[in-house]
């Protein structure tokens, strides 16, 4: 149990180091959710889970730092039943490779076929 827990907290510690670096890089989105977070939250408090629906800007830098730097860059599925996949036959049972890091720096990902 406790491997489990580690595990769980040291991935969020990961992504909370990686959505640091780069605001660091990019002190304009730095600045912009600070100026979010002062206006609905203010200056006297933390942020707190309820303040969280109105912070869009920063759940949209929670979710881009996941998808730029995911927890699990590699995972691993099994395919449910026969299927073809872009003219590839995959079968049940088959164990499949998802290469999320990859996905997450598709230039096409807004624009899925």
């Amino acid at each position: 149990m406790q491997d489990i827990f580690a595990a769980g907290t040291e991935s969020s510690a990961i992504t909370t180091e990686w959505a640091m670096a780069e605001l660091i890089n990019h002190p304009e989105i730095l600045n912009r959710a600070r100026k979010e977070i002062d206006s609905v939250v203010g200056k006297s408090r933390l942020v707190q889970e309820s303040d969280i629906p109105d912070l869009p800007y920063l759940q949209a830098i929670v979710k881009e730092t996941m998808m730029l730097h995911p927890a699990a860059p590699l995972i691993m599925r099994e395919s449910s039943r026969d299927c073809e996949i872009q003219g590839y036959k995959i079968p049940a049972r088959t164990r499949l490779f998802v290469n999320v890091w990859a996905i997450g720096r598709d230039p096409n990902l807004d624009q899925p076929n």
